[in-house]
C-alpha cells in the first residue's frame, strides 16, 4: 500500500499525488510504443498554482512532461 494519496487523476494519463511529507508530485505516463511513467516533484511555485487553478494546471504540466520527459533533469522513473 502506498504512503501517497491521489488529489487527481486524469484520463489524460497523469495523476497529482501528496506523499507523505506533504509535498505534491506529478506522474505522467510518456513514450510511445514504450511507454512509461515518470514523475517531477512539484515545486512551491508550481505547487501553488495546482492549489489555484486545480485540473487546468495539472493539464498544461503533463502536457510539458509529455512533450519532454526529461523536464530539464527534474524528472525521474515512477516506482513501480
Amino acid at each position: 500500500m502506498s504512503d501517497e494519496e491521489v488529489l487527481l487523476q486524469s484520463p489524460l494519463l497523469y495523476r497529482v499525488l501528496r506523499g507523505r511529507d506533504g509535498a505534491l508530485s506529478i506522474e505522467v505516463v510518456v513514450g510511445g510504443i514504450v511507454q512509461f511513467e515518470v514523475r517531477v516533484r512539484l515545486n512551491a511555485e508550481e505547487t501553488e498554482s495546482f492549489q489555484r487553478e486545480g485540473r487546468a494546471f495539472a493539464d498544461r504540466m503533463a502536457q510539458a512532461i509529455m512533450a519532454n520527459p526529461p523536464f530539464g533533469g527534474r524528472s525521474v522513473k515512477s516506482p513501480v
